[in-house]
């Protein structure tokens, strides 16, 4: 029984960081997908953190937020563009920030 336990555990906690990883990708490619229409725009790299605690104090919705930050390079000029995402029904939805 304990045996069973232990595996009921461990299957409800990969089946939600599973579903934290593609939440967190749909995220990056949904941003990606947002960023400014600049020629020579180089996507280097992005990741994902989590919203500030003042904004959670202040979130209604059901799913949490995260921020993604999407690092680029125009004719050597590097920025980093940030988008707070929250998923929706499956839709990742972004809206850029900016900190």
């Amino acid at each position: 029984m304990r045996n069973l336990t232990i595996l009921a555990a461990s299957a409800t906690l990969l089946v939600v960081l599973n579903s934290a990883a593609v939440a967190g990708k749909t995220c990056v490619v949904t941003a990606t997908e947002a960023l400014p229409k600049i020629t020579g725009l180089v996507v280097k790299r992005s990741r994902t953190r989590p919203v500030s605690p003042e904004i959670l104090a202040t979130w209604k919705g059901q799913s949490k937020p995260v921020i993604i930050d999407v690092d680029v390079e125009t004719e050597g000029d590097a920025q980093t563009f940030s988008y707070m995402c929250v998923i929706t029904q499956g839709s990742a939805f972004v809206q850029r920030t900016m900190n």
